[in-house]
């Protein structure tokens, strides 16, 4: 039967219910999506994180290791992940409030560091601070995993190579070798490398254009020999360049060359001369002293043009060393004609200079207006023409008994010429009677022995 009122009633009710169901497990649906995503993201940003904490520095490289106020050094950064996935990172920098990065941008762009893999980060820096310790952070930024941060010190140090000279003499002698040793001293932590030094001054010949040291090592020291000659007054220069790493440095050192006399050099002098006469000419003998203050080595007396490598031998003598305060004697013979024997000292010092001393020896006044042939007081001498001032002269009665002023018993053991036979003869003679007068004492007395006790 058909009941239209029924059916009419009952569609409406069945058209809400169905669409009440629809709009009820569309918004489950979307909660449940809503959820897995949820959850889907949750797993993946865990992973990204978990990834991102097998990143690490395993290794820091500065050079060079110690950087000089205002040198550039380079410090890189090995990254190694020892995860088994993948990280990706958007940038990686060096901040520093101290130390300057020149390429700061070098790493602005997103790389990815490879599962079991090492990225190496090269970051070029300015150190214009004064001596100290800085410590710039080194940043690497994730994409999904937050950052990395790692700080590293840097040392830095004021240049310094300390440099000094040994071997100054108080004054330089013009045209004489000097011996200077240049010192070189590395007080500061960094390796110095290419160490090169030249001696520069107006006037002054040196033995070498310059010289390489090379390197030289941290807390060290090192030691070059000069020789220079100066010819005038004036100022030596010793200008030094080395390397730090990358950068280069110069410094200088000065010394004055003031000219003069050298006090500490040897003095040698001619005394005790005696001059006789033979069939081939004079014969002039003496000593020669060192009255200076260092030794004379090489020494040759000779006649004045006999003094060249071509003279004639008989007329030089070669003495050899001369220690300070000491002396040696010296004969040659000379040509009977000349009144005024001119003589030259020739020596050197112990950096093989050659110095030349000229004596004059005046015949007569040797031997008092007498002939040659008798012994007669010493010869006088004059340096350059003149007697010098404050020379020993000398004197002997006893021939060549000649006694060395600086030592009284340099004339000992010059023969039995010289020994005083009267003197010694007296001498034995008052032995002999005290010898007899004792005897006859002894005899006198009967050979009594006189006891005395004491109580």
């Amino acid at each position: 039967m058909n009941i239209p009122g029924i059916k009419k009633s009952c569609n409406p009710v069945r058209k809400k219910d169905n669409g009440f169901v629809r709009a009820f497990l569309s918004g489950f649906g979307a909660l449940v999506l809503v959820f897995l995503l949820i959850q889907s993201a949750s797993a993946a940003t865990n992973e990204t994180i978990d990834a991102a904490g097998r990143v690490t520095v395993t290794d820091v490289d500065i050079d060079p290791a110690v950087l000089m106020t205002g040198d550039v050094g380079l410090i890189t950064f090995t990254v190694e992940n020892t995860g088994t996935s993948n990280v990706a990172i958007t940038d990686a920098q060096l901040i520093s409030k101290d130390i300057v990065v020149l390429n700061s941008d070098v790493y602005k762009t997103s790389r990815t560091i490879g599962a079991g893999t090492e990225t190496e980060f090269t970051f070029t820096i300015l150190a214009n601070q004064p001596e100290n310790i800085y410590y710039p952070a080194f940043y690497i930024n994730y994409k999904d995993a937050g950052s990395l941060r790692y700080n590293v010190p840097i040392r830095v140090e004021e240049p310094h190579l300390a440099v000094s000279v040994s071997g100054i003499p108080q004054v330089f002698s013009s045209g004489v070798k000097t011996k200077l040793s240049l010192m070189l001293g590395n007080a500061k932590s960094v390796n110095m490398t290419g160490i090169t030094i030249l001696p520069t001054g107006d006037g002054i010949q040196c033995n070498r254009t310059s010289a390489f040291i090379g390197n030289l090592a941290p807390h060290s020291e090192k030691a070059i020999l000069f020789e220079i000659t100066p010819s005038k007054e004036t100022d030596l220069n010793f200008n030094i360049s080395y390397t730090c790493g990358m950068n280069a440095h110069q410094t200088a050192y000065t010394i004055h060359i003031p000219l003069g006399t050298d006090k500490l050099a040897a003095d040698p002098i001619i005394n005790n001369i005696e001059v006789t006469s033979g069939s081939g000419g004079n014969t002039i003998a003496g000593d020669v002293s060192n009255a200076g203050l260092s030794d004379a080595y090489g020494v040759v007396v000779a006649l004045e043009s006999a003094a060249g490598e071509g003279g004639n031998p008989n007329q030089k003598y070669v003495i050899g060393t001369i220690t300070t305060g000491d002396f040696s004697s010296f004969e040659i013979t000379v040509p009977g004609n000349l009144k005024t024997v001119p003589l030259v000292i020739q020596y050197k010092d112990s950096s093989g200079n050659q110095f030349t001393k000229n004596i004059s020896v005046d015949t007569n006044q040797a031997n008092g207006g007498m002939d040659l042939s008798h012994n007669g007081p010493p010869a006088g001498f004059s340096e350059g023409g003149s007697p010098p001032s404050g020379a020993p002269t000398g004197s002997s009665s006893q021939g060549s008994n000649r006694v060395n002023p600086m030592n009284p018993l340099s004339g000992m053991g010059s023969g039995m010429n010289n020994l005083p036979i009267t003197e010694i003869l007296i001498g034995i003679g008052i032995l002999v009677v005290a010898l007899v007068a004792w005897r006859l004492w002894k005899r006198k007395g009967n050979g009594r022995k006189i006891r005395i006790t004491f109580k």
